[in-house]
């Protein structure tokens, strides 16, 4: 569906504006201007498609407006109806010679001026159609394209953003259009133009540069992943299968992407760019994309290389679930364990949770990552209990696994499929959870807790912190902040806060236990204040099953920090 058209009228008499925007009521959107300079201002910030121009105004007749209507490229098309009150021939002559496209006398005939503009409305359109479209496809040309950057540019000024244009070229379309001949090929490029309208949201304009390139000017896309994960939606797009005539074709795309303002500030030089990125991303094989931007360009690809790596190393299994241990120092024994995942490399080495856990979260991995977690818990908590250990093991939760439709099916398979008792899974909430609908959330840690489950939040004081959820929500264990607990020797407030949630705790009748304790004098200060339960690396690192098992197994004099 079209726009609707905008029109400008241009006169000094306020009377003969009102008279002639009720004649073109509902025809498109109308701009009023009462002298040259005002018109001049308005058109070139709105670009109309009709003017309806006073010739006798002051300071700049209408003359003067045409001519610098016409003399500007951004608004050349514009059909400028003259309006006069003249009947001279030569008056008529001089406005056709400066551009002008038709003529209407005062006193002005309604019916016959909205007609007139409608018909230079249609007209203009058409013309446009011809000069700005590509027939084959009906996506705009190249020429509209750069108009459209250069005007997403100008409103830049008073709204920063970013813009990324995209260039795609088909590899393979060539050979196949000689192979198969030009209907066939047509078909090809008019399939490939639908799936790339596909891949533009609201703002944004696919277009056909000519032969086998196509460019999407991107205006939807806010961060530089955006952008990565709309080019690999273009590539995904225009690489799935094409049927014409039951017979299959695959066409090969590459993409290139420039960026405003990381590569440029001007339309040309943008293009310029993208048309570079295409031939890296053509160098590095098929089906693949780059940035111009040689540094921008490895931090995104990196970035999409480690949720492509992360997929995989879910698919097969290769992420590992260490365990560290809570401690009752006062009891002599380890009470339960957290369930921590850790990525191995090939080398030895390990990615930090701080980077791929982020990363899970955004791509939509974190829940198949966290049914992996609670699954290898419980088997690691099912083993131990066989072997005579009566502890719990305590999995994080993030919002998202939270707020998934299986998630409550995934707590009772897991406990069902390791025969759980009840107290032996603690499943840990941040307090981001607790802020979205309390009643909801009641409900299902309602639920979830006369299935045996134990409920603790995690990083307690950090986040969302109410004492109406603590009140209002079932639950069993606050976790003291490590961020308190490590400044808690040094800095008086954070020893306070510490103290606070304990005497809390204790007053709401929930458990206890301290995260980060790292030294004997955190765990003395710790027994002092009244908490019992601690966690941190004074009393064990985080440790894979086997290392686990056989910390278990020692007798409490051997463990460190007992």
């Amino acid at each position: 569906m079209l726009d609707l058209p905008i029109i400008l009228l241009v006169d000094d008499q306020v009377s003969d504006l009102r008279v002639l925007g009720q004649a073109l009521e509902g025809l498109g959107d109308v701009y009023i201007a009462t002298n040259g300079s005002t018109a001049l201002q308005l058109a070139r910030k709105y670009r109309p498609e009709v003017i309806l121009l006073d010739i006798e105004m002051p300071f700049m007749d209408g003359y003067s407006v045409c001519e610098q209507i016409k003399a500007d490229p951004k608004l050349a098309h514009a059909a400028v109806i003259f309006v006069t009150s003249h009947q001279q021939t030569e008056n008529e002559l001089r406005g056709l010679k400066l551009g002008g496209a038709d003529f209407l006398h005062k006193p002005i005939n309604l019916p016959v001026a909205r007609a007139r503009v409608e018909a230079n409305i249609k007209h203009g359109r058409a013309v446009r159609q011809l000069a700005y479209y590509d027939s084959l496809t009906n996506l705009p040309n190249r020429t509209l394209l750069m108009d459209r950057v250069s005007q997403a540019l100008e409103n830049t000024r008073e709204r920063p953003a970013r813009i990324g244009l995209l260039s795609l070229d088909l590899e393979n379309f060539k050979p196949l259009n000689d192979a198969e001949g030009h209907a066939v090929g047509d078909a090809l490029l008019q399939e490939v133009a639908k799936r790339l309208v596909g891949c533009c949201a609201a703002p944004d304009t696919a277009a056909r540069a000519g032969g086998q390139r196509f460019m999407m000017l991107a205006l939807s896309c806010q961060t530089l992943d955006d952008l990565g994960h709309c080019a690999q939606r273009v590539l995904d797009a225009v690489g799935a299968p094409i049927m014409i005539a039951n017979t299959r074709y695959d066409l090969i795309g590459n993409v290139g992407i420039s960026v405003f303002p990381d590569d440029s500030d001007d339309a040309r030089t943008l293009h310029e760019h993208a048309g570079a990125a295409l031939y890296q991303a053509r160098q590095a094989g098929r089906g693949e994309y780059r940035f111009f931007n040689a540094s921008i360009n490895d931090s995104v690809r990196a970035h999409h290389q480690m949720e492509r790596d992360l997929r995989n190393a879910l698919d097969n299994r290769r992420l590992e679930v260490f365990y560290q241990a809570k401690v009752n120092p006062r009891l002599h024994r380890v009470v339960g364990v957290e369930a921590l995942v850790r990525w191995p490399q090939a080398d030895g080495s390990m990615i930090p949770p701080d980077r791929f856990i982020p990363l899970a979260e955004a791509s939509g991995l974190i829940v198949p990552l966290g049914e992996y977690v609670l699954e290898e818990a419980c088997r690691a908590v099912s083993h131990w209990r066989a072997q005579g250990h009566e502890i719990s093991v305590s999995v994080n939760i993030s919002p998202a696994q939270f707020h998934h439709r299986r998630f409550e099916d995934m707590i009772q398979q897991a406990m069902l499929r390791n025969d759980l008792m009840a107290g032996q899974l603690e499943l840990e909430i941040t307090e981001g959870v607790l802020a979205g609908d309390v009643d909801q959330t009641c409900q299902l840690l309602e639920r979830l807790r006369a299935q045996g489950v134990r409920i603790s939040v995690d990083d307690f004081g950090t986040g969302y912190s109410s004492l109406a959820y603590l009140k209002r929500l079932p639950l069993d264990v606050l976790k003291i902040d490590q961020s308190f607990v490590r400044q808690m020797l040094d800095h008086p407030r954070d020893a306070a806060i510490v103290e606070t949630i304990i005497q809390l705790a204790h007053a709401l009748d929930l458990q206890l236990i301290a995260e980060g304790v790292e030294t004997p004098e955190h765990a003395r200060l710790l027994q002092r204040l009244g908490c019992e339960v601690m966690q941190g690396f004074w009393y064990c690192r985080p440790l894979p099953r086997t290392q686990m098992t056989e910390y278990l197994n020692a007798p409490p004099t051997t463990v460190t920090g007992l």
